[in-house]
């Protein structure tokens, strides 16, 4: 049976006062901060970033009933049963929690978020640790596994990594602690770990300050697990470039007869898994708010019938709730249900959520 279905426009602009704090709003000393976790998550990671993912550890241990999760069956429910419920696809920690564990002392089990995002400079994890951890504790562990300390930063060579599983070696290869936002930074190189400090101290912009990211970002707030992506990145993860002719053909016809697609600045999807059911909120931004409007109304077309590039029809596993455009951004709003698919990957053709067919997507 169809859900509640509604159309609305809201040409407004957007209020982004939580958001659009620009360069450097992370949390100054001690201070509490009131944003969403996704928006302190994001505002940690550089200005270019062009893909972030995010876990609220918090949370999916809530929603998980598993609370501090300081137990092996725990830490083992976080990452079994947070995989099947798809709470933990956008995450580099949550396939490693009783590994880290072992190793390190901590894992996602004590943290509050985590945020991995990648940018032409480099990649990076940045991930708050629960007041629960000792961060004394956390870096004399890293000197007992063999890392060395240069300029803040803690790295480990393959001569001294052989103790840790390869994934911990490549996923924690560089890390560092800033200690006044409990906040703890790995990155694919140790030069790239300075860049990211620099945005979490202010003294470089973060992601937060591309004004169609932040946008996306209010629009997901309050997802368990959230991924965004910039113009290239969602289009090729939506797209049907590579389909064979004949499902061409029918995203060709779907959409023409929908209106034509445009493609947005940035994209995202979050998922919210509720005591009995999820909804999953796919958002894209455009560049006007008639854009948006318009839009809407394509893409809403595009949420019944075939589900082109993949089996059966869209509403077999996504039935929308609702669809919503504010100011330049739009959000269509499902419900899911886990146990028929999954979707924070953030891949597959999804025309609802895709760019014109014909999009470059490199």
């Amino acid at each position: 049976m169809r859900l509640r279905r509604s159309l609305t426009v809201v040409v407004a602009p957007l209020l982004v006062v939580a958001l659009a704090v620009g360069a450097g709003s992370l949390a100054s000393g001690r201070a509490p901060d009131a944003r969403s976790s996704l928006a302190q998550a994001l505002d940690a990671l550089p200005r270019d970033t062009i893909v972030a993912g995010f876990t609220d550890w918090s949370s999916v241990r809530s929603r998980l009933g598993v609370g501090s999760a300081s137990s092996a069956a725990g830490r083992a429910s976080i990452e079994d049963a947070g995989s099947l419920r798809d709470l933990t696809t956008r995450s580099v920690l949550g396939g490693i929690v009783e590994d880290m564990h072992d190793a390190y002392g901590w894992s996602a089990a004590d943290l509050d978020w985590e945020a991995y995002g990648r940018a032409t400079a480099g990649a990076a994890m940045v991930a708050r640790v629960s007041g629960r951890v000792s961060l004394d504790d956390v870096e004399d562990r890293l000197a007992e596994l063999g890392y060395t300390r240069r300029d803040g930063v803690w790295s480990i060579g393959a001569e001294n990594g052989a103790s840790l599983t390869p994934e911990l070696a490549s996923t924690l290869a560089h890390v560092a602690v800033d200690r006044d936002r409990r906040l703890v930074v790995a990155t694919d190189r140790a030069g790239y770990a300075a860049d990211v400090l620099a945005t979490i101290h202010g003294d470089a912009p973060s992601a937060l300050s591309d004004r169609p990211l932040a946008d996306v970002a209010e629009a997901l707030a309050g997802s368990d697990s959230a991924v965004v992506q910039g113009r290239a990145f969602g289009c090729r993860a939506t797209s049907l470039t590579d389909a064979d002719p004949t499902l061409r053909a029918q995203a060709d016809a779907a959409v023409a007869r929908a209106g034509s697609l445009t493609s947005p600045a940035f994209t995202g999807r979050g998922l919210v898994d509720g005591r009995r059911a999820q909804t999953i909120r796919f958002v894209s931004a455009f560049g006007s708010p008639s854009e948006a409007a318009r839009q809407l109304a394509v893409r809403s077309a595009l949420t019944t019938g075939p589900f082109i590039g993949r089996t059966g029809r869209v509403e077999d596993t996504l039935d929308l709730l609702d669809a919503t455009a504010d100011g330049t951004v739009t959000t269509l709003r499902f419900a899911v249900d886990p146990e028929k698919a999954a979707y924070m990957s953030g891949e597959g053709p999804l025309l609802f959520a895709g760019c014109p067919l014909g999009a470059a997507t490199g």
